[in-house]
């Protein structure tokens, strides 16, 4: 049993041998960027402006109507280096996924921009608009600009994981080559990145995430992963087994050189880490054999010029820092965005005649969007059990979701357990499963090690021990390729 088990551990130890070290040296780079390679950004939000009186600026039907609209899907007021503007969005069809992507939000709208206090065009105003934004968020008011580029889709640089479409790339002459993604529709900072960020960035796209074999939901990416995470966890089983084996014969050191001593006395104390980190791994890799198909939808918002007869600036507070429309109950309605203790909430106005619906109309549209979408979707409309108003990030819905404020609605049945939407742009900001909560604990707690948050460690800490725990797994994985080239070079030895 012995040698048997000895000869399989060492062939299926060389299969996994270069998968395991590009895994281990690329996930080095995740630390590197979250605590080495930071851009140097000043702010992560945009302390937004109070909105002005409506005596200040041309109400937005006369405006919309000037310049010969029918119909919107979104009117915000916006400030452009001080000055208020009217940012109008008219969005395209909807977009079709293309096969093995991510879904993604949907990016084809046009944006135009109107000087709310003439009325007059403003050309450019959509570029103008995220500089003005990247640089209040840079806090360096005097950088130059290299290059502004409007992203429609993610790409290695800006990931699926930033969430948000359309956003525009600020770049920076500045010896960082700092970059900043600015979603001009939320008024939210998307990602930032410099020259060594994007190394990383590239660096752990291709080598532990195995872009180069194709999308993310491509059948032989995620089969090649698959194949391989599941031997490194045969290999790191069978290591276990091996030793208790070697021991129960009292053969621990008989015939075995330095390295071959060590890779058996380091592989038995990482074998749970990696077994963890195999495990958790595989988790998340069988999860993308399904897409994310929820991050695609948005509702339509598209409500005809002559519905909008009340100027939602006759309703605003000094909290009221941005505005959006929508139907409610068949109905159209502004929404006025606003600030409250925590966060932010979204205040309700009929659209026509600017009376206020009850204190529940953000939870009562949020429920309507949900019945929408699972409609549209061909999903079955579950009961909901409860709803909450996020202002901020949560324990179950944490800032890689990016949209906020948004709604809660808690669901009796599975597939889904929680539904996430962001009620002023009506986007799905997340969809949780039984199975993702699982498989997201697994994640964070055996690859990502936030269970020793518990122990009172904080991040810079936990991924000190995770870089230690990876360089001690490289070490085995070393020391066993050397003690398997000693023994096939001098195999009489």
């Amino acid at each position: 049993m012995l040698a048997v088990l000895l000869r399989w551990h060492r062939r299926l130890a060389l299969i996994v041998a270069l998968p395991v070290l590009l895994w281990v040296i690329s996930g080095l780079t995740h630390p590197l960027m979250a605590h080495v390679w930071t851009p140097d950004v000043r702010w992560q939000q945009l302390a937004l402006p109070s909105l002005p009186g409506a005596e200040e600026v041309i109400p937005p039907q006369r405006l919309l109507e000037r310049q010969g609209y029918d119909a919107v899907d979104q009117i915000n007021l916006v400030y452009v280096s001080g000055r208020p503007q009217w940012q109008v969005a008219i969005y395209g069809p909807p977009q079709e996924a293309e096969r093995y992507r991510e879904a993604r939000p949907p990016a084809n709208v046009a944006l135009s921009y109107y000087d709310a206090v003439s009325g007059i065009p403003v050309i450019g105003g959509e570029r103008l608009h995220a500089m003005a934004l990247a640089r209040i968020l840079l806090g360096d008011p005097e950088a130059a600009v290299a290059d502004v580029v409007r992203l429609d889709d993610f790409d290695l640089q800006y990931r699926f994981v930033n969430r948000l479409l359309p956003v525009h790339r600020v770049s920076f002459e500045r010896d960082d080559g700092i970059q900043l993604y600015i979603d001009v529709i939320g008024q939210r900072l998307a990602a930032s990145d410099n020259h060594w960020r994007r190394v990383g960035l590239w660096t752990f796209a291709q080598f532990h995430n195995w872009h180069f074999l194709g999308e993310r939901h491509h059948p032989l990416r995620t089969g090649a992963i698959t194949v391989m995470i599941s031997l490194t966890f045969v290999v790191g089983l069978g290591g276990l087994l091996l030793y208790a084996v070697q021991w129960r014969k009292r053969r621990g050191r008989q015939g075995r050189d330095g390295a071959h001593r060590w890779h058996r006395r380091l592989g038995l104390v990482m074998a749970l880490a990696m077994l963890g980190f195999a495990s958790s791994g595989l988790h998340v890799v069988l999860g993308q054999f399904q897409a994310e198909d929820h991050l695609a939808w948005r509702a339509d918002t598209r409500v005809a010029v002559a519905d909008l007869a009340w100027n939602p600036l006759a309703s605003v507070t000094a909290q009221t820092i941005g505005l959006s429309q929508a139907w409610l109950q068949g109905e159209p309605v502004w929404q006025l965005r606003e600030r409250v203790e925590g966060g932010e909430a979204i205040r309700y106005v009929h659209a026509r005649t600017g009376e206020v619906p009850g204190d529940n109309a953000d939870r009562d549209y949020a429920l309507a969007l949900y019945e929408e979408w699972a409609r549209s979707s061909g999903r079955p409309v579950q009961p909901v059990t409860f709803t909450r108003a996020l202002p901020d990030f949560a324990m179950d819905y944490v800032s890689v979701y990016k949209r906020l404020p948004v709604q809660r609605l808690g669901l009796a049945e599975a597939p889904l357990s929680t539904f996430f939407v962001e009620t002023h742009t009506g986007h799905v900001a997340h969809a949780a499963t039984p199975e993702g909560r699982l498989r997201s604990r697994h994640f964070m707690h055996l690859h990502k090690y936030h269970f020793l948050g518990d122990l009172g460690l904080g991040p810079a800490a936990r991924d000190g021990v995770i870089s230690i725990v990876v360089l001690l797994i490289l070490l085995v994985v070393l020391l066993g390729t050397v003690a398997w080239l000693r023994t096939y070079l001098r195999p009489n030895k």
